[in-house]
């Protein structure tokens, strides 16, 4: 059964796929998923961390770093700092 994704969970989706390239990998983004998970390291969450900064225009403070090492925690750190999110 397909996913559904609401709209900040499809634009953190399509930036983890446009750096990490996982269905290149054969390996499909769900919810639970980790950046490892997805093939990517320390040096890839640092890159997704600087995407999501400039695509909703926050920033995400050192302490929430460690929380998008997986997609539901990047997501959640996202919607926690857009503040026009319903």
């Amino acid at each position: 059964m397909e996913e559904k994704f609401d709209e900040i969970e499809m634009k953190v989706k399509e930036l983890i796929e446009g750096i990490l390239k996982p269905k290149a990998k054969g390996v499909e983004i769900k919810k639970e998923s980790t950046i490892a998970d997805l093939g990517g390291d320390s040096l890839s969450a640092l890159s997704i961390l600087s995407a999501l900064e400039q695509e909703f225009n926050i920033s995400i403070p050192d302490e929430e770093i460690i929380d998008i090492s997986n997609f539901s925690g990047a997501v959640k750190v996202v919607k926690k700092h857009v503040k026009d999110y319903k």
